[in-house]
């Protein structure tokens, strides 16, 4: 069932019970005024039936009574088959006069039963009875007017009507109001959505109003489906680079193996070469797979380990590691006594040296980098600082974009993977990653981890340690 059916629905029950209240006030003021009616006439009856009969003609209008007279709104006439004589004839009737009932009631306040009449000549009703006089044969007719009581359930139907006019124009205005405002995005909401599903996927909903909730419900899906069409240009980017990196390593290790199946590389140096070359592209694309299986990983949401781990004694690990493997370069290590973090060691010893080798490789040999560990208030701080080049304001925000390098040729080693990686496992441990960089000063890549406190006291607790030293060639 559709909104708008529902509305309708709703609408028509509020006029259905407005018309049944209307008519049950309508029959109640009614039934009130009659009551009212035939009490007078009840209380008339007696008083009438010893009221000096009027002689003479047929219809023989009476000057009215006084007004505080019993009998001074009281229609009453003797009656017979041929004629009757008007004893009462109250100025209200205005010449009107009942009919006579064809039933008689007996006099006596049990057996009196009014009934309703209507006039000789027009349309006004009458409340009558007709009554045997006492010690007679003829009968007396004694009636009201019901001018007034018509009068005034005439005026409330009108008053009924009325409101029932006002409300249905109101639930009119109301219902375009709500279609207009409401219902319309609504339904060209759906309407997008089944055109996407159908292959449209450049709909988009564009008659919302702002202010509203189905205004919001509007731009909510615009941004979804910008999102969406985001990360399908994503993906399919992200699909493109790793066909391309995993393609060289391919590539290379075919050839190799073509050029053995052909005979060229069956023994001696050539073939050790080939060899040699196999195994490190056959490396390669292992690293490249393990890092896109880790990434993986880590966007599913998978916990990493939390254990204790010296970040200190981490950074000095992974330094003289590379200073083993770059022993021209300069590496300076600053750090402040223990910085103990919570977490995974693999994956933080990962952080280190993505950061280490992403500065040993985007800066020239001249180049110093710094690593900084420093203890903060509930936090530990990681640093890797460089005296290279720098970046432009256009590279450094793609810095931690996947696949993402600045040399477009792709000529220098790496996958685009180091930084991603950083910013995923920081992400993990529930820290910050942030790079401040500027063409011709240098790059610091600052990380921020939580920082735990229950463990062992440190041997140098009590007072604080500082400790500088650099590793491989002096700047």
């Amino acid at each position: 069932m559709t909104l708008r059916l529902r509305l309708g629905i709703a609408a028509g029950l509020l006029i259905g019970v407005l018309g049944i209240v209307g008519y049950v006030l309508i029959g109640t003021v009614e039934r009130s005024q009659l009551e009212q009616i035939d009490q007078q006439l009840t209380a008339a009856a007696m008083p009438a039936a010893v009221f000096p009969r009027a002689g003479g003609s047929t219809f023989t209008r009476r000057p009215p009574l006084e007004p505080d007279n019993a009998l001074s709104n009281i229609y009453v006439a003797v009656v017979s088959k041929t004629h009757r004589d008007v004893a009462l004839d109250p100025s209200l009737t205005r010449g009107d006069v009942p009919r006579i009932p064809t039933t008689t009631s007996e006099l006596g306040r049990p057996a009196l039963r009014p009934v309703t009449v209507g006039s000789v000549s027009g349309s006004e009703r009458w409340r009558a009875i007709l009554f045997t006089r006492p010690g007679t044969t003829r009968q007396v007719l004694v009636a009201i007017s019901m001018s007034r009581a018509d009068a005034t359930a005439a005026e409330l139907r009108l008053a009924v009507l009325v409101a029932g006019a006002i409300l249905l124009a109101v639930l009119t205005a109301a219902a375009f109001w709500v279609g207009r405002l409401g219902l319309r995005p609504i339904a060209e909401v759906t309407e997008v959505a089944d055109s996407i599903a159908a292959g449209a996927r450049s709909r988009r909903v564009t008659s919302a109003r702002s202010g509203t909730e189905a205004g919001h419900l509007a731009r909510a899906f615009n941004v979804m489906l910008d999102e969406q069409d985001a990360l399908e240009v994503r993906l399919r980017q992200f699909v493109a680079d790793a066909s391309h990196e995993l393609r060289t390593p391919v590539s290379a290790i075919q050839g190799f193996v073509e050029l053995w199946r052909q005979g060229h590389l069956r023994q001696g140096q050539p073939f050790e070469d080939a060899v040699r070359r196999i195994g490190q592209e056959s490396a390669r694309m292992a690293r490249l797979v393990e890092d896109l299986l880790m990434l993986a990983r880590l966007d599913e949401g998978h916990a990493v380990d939390c254990n204790p781990v010296d970040l200190v004694s981490l950074v000095d690990e992974v330094v003289l590691d590379a200073a083993s493997t770059h022993p021209s370069r300069c590496i300076q290590t600053e750090t402040h006594g223990r910085v103990i973090v919570r977490g995974d060691k693999d994956a933080l010893r990962r952080i280190i040296s993505n950061l280490i080798i992403n500065a040993l490789v985007h800066t020239p040999s001249t180049a110093s980098i710094t690593v900084r560990v420093a203890s903060l208030p509930n936090e530990a701080s990681l640093e890797v600082a460089d005296t290279g080049a720098g970046m432009g304001v256009e590279s450094a925000p793609h810095a931690f974009d996947r696949f993402w390098r600045a040399d477009i040729s792709r000529s220098r080693p790496g996958s685009g993977l180091g930084l991603p990686l950083v910013a995923a496992i920081v992400a993990a441990h529930r820290g910050q990653v942030k790079m401040d960089t500027k063409a011709g000063q240098g790059t610091v890549v600052r990380v921020v981890l939580p920082i735990t406190s229950d463990l062992s006291p440190s041997p140098n607790s009590g007072r604080s340690v500082a400790s500088s030293r650099t590793i491989g060639r002096e700047a």
